[in-house]
């Protein structure tokens, strides 16, 4: 059988022996020495032992006290089993309820309550002891624990408690593989600086893996890192799979930049830096009391701090707003706590990261009222197509059914056909580019992007000047890279139009203002002679352009738009003198007559003498459109 890693937490009342128990299982001392002067834990605490299989245990000894109960929480979040561990001189606890109610809040799939002191009691007090705790935690978990009773102190029944631990972790192996498949997740708990390493960090490797050399992201600050160096549990390592507590160097990260609560991922990750999340209260129903804001604490992962707590009316769904972002998944368990107390409010899950929209936000809780019971095996990509539409192909191992792809997405059938009809209605009223249409509708501009190419290649819509509308023919973005850099060009010289001439002898020196624009690539096949004018050419004969005497290259809308201008109030018969023309084009001389000439060219107007009669007018404004 394949080794496994795992980790496990011991939880419960303060003084109840969770440190020594640790010891007495692994021979290491978890306390430091100011919590050993005082008898309490106060932060997390850990240790590991080998369960005789080769496989790895690590252990987290969380705080008992209720002051400590947001560190519990960061111990919590990340464990395969958690260790109640109950007093047999004093039995149930308040602090014993409270945690119980946090392991069920944070998730933990596993339980095992450990009756420790069991020297202190008779064998029928502890019996009694037993049963009453089985039935009590069966009541206020819903789980039915094993149950161990040993003496840390004497060693009594420690060989039971390993094995009823490494029993319990039986069915790891199973899931090993998958866990380690992930993308790497792991809450930083622990930060100091350490000689010839620089900046390490610590945390429980929830999922995934880690090897040296490696590029991370760190969140909340989306900081790209690598990793230097890994140990775990006292051995240095090139690579390093989940479940288990890892200590992480970082190359050229300042200590000050990293701190306990942040996460340490990939892009591939899916977490999030949030300042708005959507909780789903668990199997809990607001009662009208409740349905007020409040300010919270909030503990998930390693991280604690204070939220507003925003009910849903109708709901079990509340908002938690946050002064800055925070690190956070799809359905990651927190805890909602009290401000000021320890009092646990609600258990909860993520079910959404980010703010939305006031407008949206119906739809939104409609389709997270429909969430399963069961978040892990939902893929939240399901809830961006059912709000948006549209999600990223990437985002699904199988695609769903109803969807088309189109490029990298996957689109909703319905959605899909809905849009093509508000995309061709809105077109046929006025032009509008890519990125109007996307701010108009709130479609991504990529989608739009997408879905107006689509209706493109269906000789539906063509690209015109930037701007897309009805038709088929050609269409600007199917020219060549070169060929499109030249006409920006072309229409960035407006009324100046844009002279060939310009350029050097032989025609093989780009003009300064293309120089300028162009990447080096183009500009070297621009340079091979002759190589310009073609494009030049090209363009008129496609009716982008339009060559007047000189030659001289005009954009062909705003020569359109120059026609229209001059004969607007016009007759046919009418004469119009070389003044008028030029006051209304706002063309220098040297301009006017290459303009005239072209106009004559295209039977707008016949020369007599030095006014021009007008020959035909534009029947409709298509006509001044270019083909």
């Amino acid at each position: 059988m394949t080794p496994y890693r795992a980790v496990i937490g011991l939880a419960g009342h303060v003084d109840h022996g969770k440190t020594l128990l640790i010891q007495a299982l692994t021979g290491i001392t978890t306390a430091r020495a100011h919590e050993q002067a005082i008898g309490m834990t106060q932060d997390l605490g850990f240790a590991h032992f080998d369960d005789g299989q080769g496989n790895t245990i690590g252990i987290i000894d969380v705080p008992g006290h209720e002051r400590y109960i947001r560190n519990m929480v960061a111990g919590l979040w990340s464990l395969d089993l958690v260790l109640l561990v109950i007093a047999a001189d004093e039995g149930w606890m308040p602090m014993t309820g409270d945690h119980l109610r946090l392991l069920k809040a944070m998730g933990v799939p596993r339980l095992l309550v450990c009756i420790n002191k069991c020297d202190l009691v008779t064998p029928d007090e502890l019996e009694l002891l037993e049963e009453s705790l089985l039935e009590r935690v069966m009541d206020e978990s819903g789980m039915v624990p094993d149950i161990v009773s040993v003496s840390a102190k004497t060693g009594a029944n420690m060989a039971a408690l390993h094995a009823a631990i490494v029993g319990q972790l039986a069915d790891l192996p199973a899931s090993h593989a998958t866990r380690e498949q992930g993308a790497p997740r792991l809450y930083v708990d622990r930060v100091f600086t350490a000689n010839g390493t620089g900046t390490v960090l610590t945390g429980t490797l929830q999922q995934g893996s880690l090897k040296v050399g490696d590029k991370l992201l760190l969140q909340p600050a989306g900081r790209e890192v690598q990793v230097r160096s890994l140990q775990a549990y006292h051995q240095s390592l090139d690579e390093i799979g989940a479940v288990c507590r890892v200590a992480v160097g970082l190359k050229k990260v300042p200590h000050k930049e990293v701190a306990r609560g942040h996460c340490l991922t990939s892009t591939a990750g899916q977490c999030e830096a949030a300042t708005h999340l959507i909780v789903r209260l668990n199997g809990e129903s607001l009662s009208a009391k409740a349905l007020h804001t409040q300010e919270v604490e909030v503990a998930l992962g390693s991280w604690h701090g204070r939220a507003r707590f925003v009910p849903i009316k109708d709901t079990q769904l509340a908002r938690l707003i946050f002064a800055s972002p925070i690190p956070c998944f799809f359905g990651q368990p927190l805890a909602i706590i009290r401000h000021g107390s320890s009092e646990l409010l609600h258990g909860a899950r993520i079910v959404w990261c980010g703010d939305i929209h006031p407008a949206r936000r119906k739809a939104l809780h409609t389709l997270l009222g429909e969430l399963p019971d069961e978040l892990e095996r939902y893929n939240p990509a399901t809830l961006q197509l059912g709000l948006n539409g549209y999600v990223l192909a990437s985002r699904f191992d199988q695609q769903p059914q109803q969807v088309t792809p189109l490029g990298e997405w996957l689109l909703d059938n319905h959605w899909q056909a809905q849009s093509r009809d508000r995309l061709l209605a809105t077109l046929a009223n006025e032009p509008l580019s890519a990125a109007e249409l996307a701010t108009r509708f709130g479609i991504a501009l990529p989608v739009t992007q997408a879905l107006l190419h689509q209706l493109k290649s269906e000789q539906l819509i063509r690209l015109h000047h930037d701007k897309w509308q009805p038709g088929s023919g050609e269409s600007e973005d199917d020219l060549g890279e070169e060929a499109l850099l030249v006409l920006k060009v072309v229409r960035d010289q407006g009324k100046e139009g844009y002279e060939p001439g310009k350029l050097g002898p032989g025609g093989v020196e780009l003009d300064p203002f293309i120089t300028r624009k162009l990447p080096a690539a183009l500009q070297q096949g621009l340079q091979q002679k002759g190589a310009l004018q073609k494009q030049l050419r090209n363009l008129a004969r496609l009716k982008y352009l339009v060559q007047l005497d000189g030659p001289i290259y005009y954009d062909a809308v705003l020569y359109n738009q120059m026609v229209a201008a001059v004969l607007a109030g016009q007759q046919v018969g009418d004469l119009i003198d070389m003044a008028s023309l030029k006051e209304i084009t706002g063309l220098s001389r040297k301009y006017a007559i290459p303009f005239c000439l072209r106009m004559e060219m295209d039977g707008w107007v016949r020369r007599e003498e030095n006014e021009r009669r007008v020959l035909r007018l534009p029947a409709t404004q298509d006509e001044m459109e270019p083909a």
